[in-house]
């Protein structure tokens, strides 16, 4: 009688187990899932949460990346998402290499959508994983944490290629200074004697040479007289004749 009981219980047991619903697996997914980029440069992650048809109403995303390669620039939340920014669940540490978001889906996320972009700062040449943290969590309906897997990124950072120096220019050779010529001795102007003008001309008679005026015009006087006394002897000598 007993075990027939027992059977009986574990029968139902079964049937009950099979009749509650399973939980769906939340998946997450990071894209690109290899990179490669040259150090000094950007490039984006997105994080993508995919519920498969079950109801998820807060997702938190914590993701590790090497802090010696990788810096986060930024982080954009996807579209219809409610951020939750209380201590420990909204967090960007370069100096650990840790990046933690929290957010809420209003009404609940059952197809797959986007979470969010982060702008990542390629800082040096090396390798290294961008992969999700262990505090991740979807949470369903019933707060439970429905995540599932583990998803991560490679990245492989190059040193820019280098640039070869410019061929220097020769240096420009110091022209050989030029001759000069010998300065010429410069002619001083000859002095032109002035000529005389006619009034010096006119004063030079009118003083007969003396420098006075007036001993000139006493001396033109006597001249004149001489003049006028010599015709005088000639006409009477003349006229004695006759």
């Amino acid at each position: 009688m007993r075990k027939l009981l027992f059977t009986i219980s574990l029968a139902a047991l079964g049937v009950i187990v099979l009749a509650m619903p399973a939980l769906a697996a939340t998946t997450v997914s990071l894209s690109p899932v290899n990179i490669s980029v040259t150090s000094g440069k950007n490039f984006n992650v997105v994080i993508a949460v995919n519920p498969q048809g079950a109801s998820n109403y807060t997702e938190k995303i914590e993701l590790d990346y090497p802090a010696d390669l990788l810096q986060v620039k930024s982080f954009s939340l996807g579209s219809n998402w409610m951020a939750l920014s209380q201590t420990g669940y909204d967090l960007v540490d370069n100096a650990n290499g840790t990046l933690i978001k929290t957010a809420g889906y209003p009404g609940g996320l059952s197809s797959s959508a986007t979470f969010g972009t982060i702008s990542f700062y390629a800082k040096k040449a090396g390798s290294g994983v961008i992969k999700l943290g262990t505090g991740s969590l979807a949470l369903d309906a019933n707060n439970q944490n429905v995540l599932s897997g583990a998803p991560s990124i490679s990245v492989a950072i190059t040193a820019p290629a280098s640039v070869p120096a410019a061929p220097s220019a020769p240096a420009a050779e110091t022209p050989a200074e030029t001759e000069q010529p010998a300065e010429q001795p410069i002619e001083q102007p000859i002095a032109q004697t002035p000529q005389p003008t006619l009034l010096a001309a006119i004063g030079g008679v009118l003083t007969l040479g003396t420098g006075s005026i007036l001993l000139g015009i006493l001396v033109g006087l006597i001249i004149l007289a001489i003049i006028v006394y010599v015709i005088y002897l000639l006409r009477k000598r003349k006229n004695s004749g006759n």
